[in-house]
């Protein structure tokens, strides 16, 4: 139907359409009717957004090709995810079929390599193929991969012995190609999170991953040509037409553009003739059309064509009235009502049921009547003999937030998050803190084994044989200063871990007390949901994610139960927590219970009160509102509703753990931002915690509840999933530049937006306010700091929600997690001064929105970064994929330790013996009181056994990864566990040598005798000698093991020694290596033992 609205002219050039739907339909019938393909120029990177998400509705046939600003691109960075979706619009132009593609100024006007040269680099690579390995290397260099140790995201590439892994452009999964010599011998696709092969395939075809196609250092766009011919994305189309929208506004933006690039080029120094793109005027064609949403100097000029549209007006009418309004409109059009799911069509079928009303799709359309149909647009229309209404117009329904895809894979998992490097402090449980030196080959006799260099106080020096790499833990302390270093063999560490021993026998019998109160005191167990309850959930306008389901499931589940639930609910800014929180209150209130909602600040209470307003809506739940701004009559009022039951829900500060605050049937407690509280109300929190159920809500957890959480005394649920294509933070670590930071302010506010500006310099804030409205004379900014009065933040604060303000020049305040969805810019000043997770949770505080968000991290220019903060900085870059917030805050507990994981006064032995540690010997405590069997032996720090341990450097030469196989060798604890690890070995890296299966075995060996608590074993030249010890002795089936034994051999021999049992393995002359033998001897043993 719609792509009949219009009969197109094509020799109209000059359009002038006021309203924005019916100028996307009139893009569609154009690109429909002239069957060629359709370039549209936008001006700025949103509208063309808004125009590609809105054509999207009408056709598949539409690509974007989206561009960051110049200056963005030209001094930092360009965006990899815009690069990706540019690259994947390339491709599927290559396809020579036609498109609409849409583009802004920037992407119009980007040198492109010519079309004949992009073609020509896509490289396919099938099973059976001969490869020279260094010049494949080579292509994949050109054509943009990067090499890594492990491939993590689209776009990366690793070499690994004779095998190949790399993450090709419109790939789901990463592709490994294994070599046997110099042909393909297995091509396979993998999972990026585990790093194991999900199936095989025939071949790969590998497309560049980047614009620049040529080899150089620089990469600049500017410089590609230099280097190859270029083009433009139109010369990509063949015999395209070229659209223009609003070209009055592109020409003006053209000209702020060129003034940029003078002044840039200028301060660079650069030659002045320097060109970064195409000029406006060089990409020429004679198929032009604009489209102008009022009249241009260009209509005025030529002939225009005028298509009128009437207003819609049909927001706030009555059930009856809105009826009648749409019958009467049938005199004069056919009306079309848009909806955008069936229940939504029904329910509004049901209500407004008559004769004229039919529902049907849009490719049977009735003439005067009104039609129901589902399709997805952005806003109604009037036009011609169409009455079009969507739910925005019909339900006042708020405009959706766009959703951004690309193909751009990355995996979930962080990587490296404990990775231990060169420099790094290390805890050995029997040795202290020593200083890691790196991985160490040694000959010993006939063996090469590999060791962990540890070193410590003056010139010692410790080998800790790789079988051992679980003896050492990284040392992190609550300031991140360096460690004092032990010596080897003092008394001084022995003393050190007995201290920590018993502080955290102590704390592990206090927190068990804790649990098990909670656990014995009753609770209320909520009803199962019911229809009401599905109803609610139903009205969530949004697809929940995948963890949002799972953590909902779980916070059901223990409400249901008679015990009081302590759940914590870890999940990244804006995944989804108030909504997971919501249903929770929803399920008690229906239970007849009431409910807290606690926030930190009084802002953000407001916000939680707007939306649980807006949520709860369709449904008879009383929702109050109590902070310290509800006037007093109104909390009084408040207060009686609270006391007498008909209040159901309180959102509210601080205010709601005031004593007058008395609740009928209170059941459940809602706490977001659990580490913004202070020590006072954290004890109130705690008072009321005793017999009701608790959902705590944070980003990044404070370690305290962190670790209680994993150490399994308060459950844990997690949100990893970001919603649906949401764009990532745009990310840059740069010294502060005022030239920068003007750009984006005017960047922002230019498309509509607001800025934070962050200093925590309450001092210097005044100077740096006269400093921003010198450089920024036409934007509006103010300041607010922790210093003002609640009244004067508050103030501030709800001026510049209410946009009077453009900038917001502030301290850490902004922390708190409130919810301005037009602040899409924020710039940090001096922040290496910042804690990682308090960075990762002010960055979140941007890109809340259908808009690419941009975090500047500035630090000053005049001073030389810390180790520690430039390792701070360069973490908070790599991590721009949402839902790394939970990893951070993990990162953090590396990078800053934690003075107060369990309380400032454990400080001091957190940092004597490092947190990891720590935590470990608390964890063996509570298991300990728990009641679960604990091994108390403290292990030896040489294995049992010596069998060579080097890890061949044709399987994998990077130190990093052989420390992982090592990880992975030393968790072998069954035959099932080393079949697991031999498998994922030969699936990552191509081959397990005979070395590595026999040191495999070893470790496999290693926990067998310690499971059967065997530790008495003597490996000498010619034999090894195994003593059952003389508790084991007796409750084994001696006649069974004799002749079990026989069975396998006679390298074996029995002899008694002390009551023991000892059994000889002669290992000269023997068919395989001694291990197997070994083995087999263990599972004999095993099986002899008598059934108690």
């Amino acid at each position: 139907m719609f792509e009949k609205i219009f009969t197109i002219d094509l020799s109209n050039q000059n359009i002038v359409i006021p309203n924005n739907e019916i100028r996307n339909i009139y893009l569609y019938d154009f690109f429909i009717q002239s069957k060629k393909s359709l370039l549209v120029v936008a001006n700025s990177l949103y509208e063309a957004g808004k125009i590609f998400h809105a054509l999207k509705n009408y056709t598949e046939k539409v690509l974007f090709f989206p561009m960051d600003d110049f200056l963005t691109s030209e001094a930092l960075a360009v965006s990899p995810e815009l690069e990706i979706t540019r690259l994947e619009t390339i491709n599927e132009i290559l396809k020579k079929e036609e498109y609409i593609v849409v583009t802004n100024l920037m992407g119009f006007l980007r040198y492109l390599p010519q079309k004949e040269i992009y073609e020509s680099k896509t490289l396919t690579l099938k099973k059976g193929d001969i490869l020279e390995r260094e010049k494949i290397l080579n292509n994949l260099l050109e054509l943009g991969y990067k090499r890594e140790i492990t491939v993590n995201k689209t776009g990366e590439m690793a070499i690994r012995g004779y095998v190949i892994d790399i993450f090709p452009l419109d790939y789901q999964n990463p592709i490994r190609i294994e070599l046997w010599d110099n042909e393909i011998d297995n091509v396979r696709s993998f999972d990026v999170n585990t790093q194991l092969t999900i199936a095989d395939t025939s071949e790969v075809e590998i497309k560049p991953i980047t614009e620049f196609l040529a080899l150089s250092e620089t990469k600049k766009q500017r410089d590609l040509p230099k280097y190859i011919p270029v083009s433009s994305i139109y010369n990509y189309l063949e015999d395209a037409y070229l659209c223009f929208i609003n070209y009055d506004e592109i020409k003006i933006s053209y000209e702020h553009l060129s003034e940029e690039m003078f002044e840039y080029t200028n301060s660079l120094e650069l030659p002045k003739d320097t060109k970064y793109m195409f000029d406006l005027d060089d990409i020429i064609t004679n198929n032009l059309l604009f489209l102008d949403e009022f009249d241009s100097s260009k209509n005025l000029k030529e002939k225009a064509l005028r298509i009128a549209a009437t207003d819609l007006n049909y927001n706030g009418l009555s059930i009856e009235e809105l009826k009648d309004k749409l019958n009467k409109s049938l005199k004069d059009y056919t009306i079309i009502l848009c909806f955008e799911n069936q229940t939504t069509l029904n329910k509004v079928y049901n209500i407004l049921d008559s004769g004229n009303f039919i529902i049907t799709n849009e490719n049977n359309i009735f003439a005067n009547k009104v039609n129901l149909i589902i399709k997805n647009i952005e806003n109604g229309f009037c036009y011609d003999k169409y009455l079009v209404l969507t739910e925005k117009e019909l339900l006042n329904k708020k405009e959706e937030k766009y959703e951004f895809k690309s193909n751009f894979k990355i995996g979930t998992k962080i990587r490296d998050i404990s990775k231990l490097e060169i420099g790094d402090y290390v805890v050995h449980y029997k040795y202290g803190i020593g200083r890691y030196n790196g991985l160490k080959t040694l000959k010993k006799g006939d063996l090469t084994k590999e060791y962990l260099m540890v070193e410590y106080a003056g010139t010692d020096k410790l080998y800790i044989p790789v079988e051992k790499i679980d003896s050492i833990k990284k040392y992190s302390n609550s300031d991140a200063s360096a460690p004092r270093l032990n010596k080897l063999n003092s008394s001084e560490w022995s003393k050190v871990k007995a201290k920590a021993k018993a502080r955290a026998e102590d704390i592990a019998e206090s927190l068990l007390k804790l649990y098990a109160l909670r656990e014995a005191t009753p609770g209320y167990a909520f009803q199962k949901d019911n229809e009401t309850q599905l109803e609610f959930e139903k009205e969530f306008p949004y697809t929940e994610t995948s963890d949002q389901l799972k953590v909902i499931k779980e916070i059901k589940k223990d409400m249901e139960k008679p015990t009081p639930m302590d759940r914590l609910l870890c999940g990244d800014v804006g995944f989804g927590k108030t909504e997971v929180a919501f249903r929770a209150m929803f399920k008690a209130v229906l239970s007849s219970k009431q409910v807290i909602f606690l926030c930190p600040t009084t802002i953000l209470s407001q916000q939680h009160y707007d939306n649980a307003i807006q949520r709860f809506k369709d449904f008879p739940v009383n929702i109050a509102l109590l902070n310290r701004f509800v006037t007093p009559l109104k909390a009084k009022k408040i207060l009686e509703g609270i006391k007498d039951g008909t209040v159901d829900i309180v959102i509210g500060t601080h205010r709601v753990l005031s004593n007058d605050v008395i609740f009928k049937d209170l059941g459940l407690l809602v706490i977001d931002e659990e580490q913004r509280f202070g020590v006072k109300h954290k004890e109130k929190i705690k008072d009321l915690k005793n017999n009701i159920d608790v959902l705590t809500l944070s980003a990044t957890p404070i370690p305290r509840t962190l670790q209680m959480s994993l150490s399994g005394l308060r459950n844990l649920s997690l949100i990893e999933t970001p919603p649906v294509n949401r764009y990532p933070v745009q990310t840059y670590v740069l010294q502060e530049n005022m030239q920068i930071i003007k750009d984006a302010i005017y960047k922002e506010v230019s498309r509509g937006g607001q800025v934070y500006i962050l200093s925590n310099h309450i001092d210097g804030m005044q100077a740096k306010l006269d400093e921003l409205k010198k450089y920024l004379k036409d934007i509006k900014i103010t300041y607010a700091h922790g210093q003002m009065t609640k009244k004067e933040l508050e103030d501030v604060m709800s001026k510049f929600i209410n946009k009077e303000y453009d900038v917001l020049l502030c301290t850490t305040i902004i922390e708190i997690g409130i919810d301005i969805p037009s602040v899409n810019t924020i710039i940090i000043l001096d922040a290496d001064h910042f804690g990682l997770s308090q960075l990762y949770q002010i960055r979140g505080r941007v890109g809340r929105s259908n808009k690419i968000a941009y975090c500047y991290l500035m630090y000053d220019k005049k001073k030389i970064l810390s180790e520690i903060a430039t390792k701070r900085l360069k973490v908070i870059k790599e991590f721009t994929e949402l839902g790394s917030g939970f990893a951070i805050a993990m990162r953090d507990l590396s990078i800053r330790g934690a003075g107060d994981i369990l309380g400032s006064e454990q400080a001091g032995f957190i940092d004597a013996i490092g947190i990891e540690y720590f935590l470990e010997m608390l964890e063996h405590e509570v298991d300990k009181l728990k009641g679960n069997v604990v091994d108390e032996k403290e292990e030896s720090d040489q294995p049992l056994l010596d069998v060579s341990t080097a890890i061949d450097e044709q399987i994998v030469a990077d130190e990093d990864l052989k420390i992982e196989i090592h990880k992975k060798i030393n968790t072998i604890d069954s035959k099932e566990t080393l079949e697991k690890v031999k498998s994922e070995i030969k699936d990552r890296f191509g081959l397990v040598d005979e070395t590595l299966d026999i040191y495999m075995y070893e470790e496999w060996f290693e926990k067998y005798v310690r499971k059967l608590n065997i530790t008495d074993v003597n490996q000498t030249k010619n034999s090894i000698i195994i003593a059952l010890p003389k508790e084991l002795y007796p409750k084994i089936d001696g006649k069974k093991l004799f002749l079990e034994v026989n069975k396998l051999g006679n390298m074996f021999r029995f002899s008694e020694r002390h009551g023991q049992l000892l059994i000889t393995l002669d290992i000269v002359n023997l068919k395989k290596h001694y291990i197997y033998y070994l083995i087999d001897l263990l599972n004999v043993i095993e099986n002899c033992l008598k059934s108690a």
